[in-house]
């Protein structure tokens, strides 16, 4: 296989080989008592057996289901461009928010794979949530391509909103507004909610909030690891919550967190991508269990876009005028899109 993944972050597969061998025994401790009180894997066993067990378990009550990225060519091609960059007001390129290049070439392409799929659900006169929005990088762009849409900028930090505002001044947007609060304190009706890289619990209270107001999502996770504390319930489906406890969905969310800098594919690693993706499905399908949802499962085009690929998308059975994709992708197909050219 000819691939990376993002550097693992967590617990033992931090570690490697010489230091595993190395740590203290947890036989007896207080710790393995507690695990075992649980039905926690022991401490001692091979560090993929926190999750291996688990994912043995998922796989025979859900299917993850990946769907083709329209943004995908057949053949090796740049991503096609979806946001009229070179054309966008002044301020409102992430260019402009003296982000290094590199930064600024994936935020494009981010906002590319969202600024796709919003326009497959999207309505003229449609009011659109960004939850987290920070400074604008995401929905300025979005008012900018969609301009019969209002877009609702939230956070809850007011020196981003600032900023935002500053942005949203400079290009004489008229169709942005902005919301300094937290995703629990927005009453206002709307239509679609949108995220990019809202982190741990952040993205299921998101689309907790469009599930009660009827609203489509279109939402790009970011860690999961982070839920321990967390008063929502998890598993968010009916489908897992029956194949794992709460404690066994949290060592899922924690293996499914990656960072940002390169490592070689191996069987631990790509054992904990497939943690990720029963975690989005999780979500997914408590929005087709509870209301009903068209879902769809996509991976950003391309893949090295963000460690953070995948691309979660739900529409409402009152939106009759858009569908989710129903062209779903092979094993093979999900490698690629997940990993690059794969060779055997």
């Amino acid at each position: 296989m000819n691939g990376v993944l993002s550097t693992l972050t967590w617990g033992t597969w931090d570690v490697d080989a010489a230091e595993l061998m190395a740590l203290k025994s947890a036989e007896g401790s207080k710790k393995e008592a507690k695990r075992q009180l649980k039905g926690v894997p022991s401490a001692r066993t091979n560090e993929s057996a926190w999750f291996e067990q688990l994912l043995e378990r998922l796989e025979q009550v859900v299917a993850v289901e990946y769907s083709k990225n329209p943004l995908r060519p057949a053949a090796e091609a740049p991503a096609p461009t979806v946001i009229p960059w070179s054309e966008l007001p002044t301020g409102i390129h992430p260019k402009d928010g003296h982000l290094p290049l590199e930064r600024v070439q994936k935020k494009r392409v981010q906002v590319d794979n969202l600024a796709y799929f919003l326009g497959q659900i999207l309505r003229d006169g449609d009011r659109v949530v960004e939850f987290c929005a920070g400074s604008g990088y995401v929905a300025l762009p979005l008012a900018c391509l969609f301009p019969k849409c209002h877009f609702v900028l939230l956070d809850m930090k007011k020196p981003s909103l600032d900023i935002a505002m500053e942005r949203i001044t400079a290009s004489k947007l008229t169709n942005v507004s902005v919301f300094c609060g937290k995703v629990d304190d927005y009453m206002e009706l709307f239509d679609v909610g949108i995220a990019l890289h809202a982190c741990g619990e952040a993205t299921d209270m998101v689309l907790e909030k469009c599930l009660v107001a009827n609203a489509a999502y279109v939402l790009a996770p970011c860690c999961v690891g982070k839920i321990k504390h967390s008063e929502l319930i998890y598993p968010r489906s009916n489908a897992i919550n029956q194949a794992l406890s709460r404690t066994e969905y949290q060592i899922v969310a924690k293996a499914a967190d990656f960072g940002h800098a390169a490592v070689s594919l191996n069987a631990i690693n790509i054992a904990r991508r497939r943690c990720k993706s029963f975690v989005e499905a999780d979500r997914n399908l408590r929005a087709r269990e509870t209301k009903g949802y068209q879902t769809a499962m996509y991976i950003m085009h391309p893949f090295n876009a963000t460690p953070k690929n995948d691309i979660l998308v739900g529409v409402p059975a009152a939106r009759h005028h858009a569908t989710v994709s129903s062209h779903a992708l092979s094993k093979e197909q999900v490698c690629e899109a997940l990993y690059g050219e794969i060779k055997n």
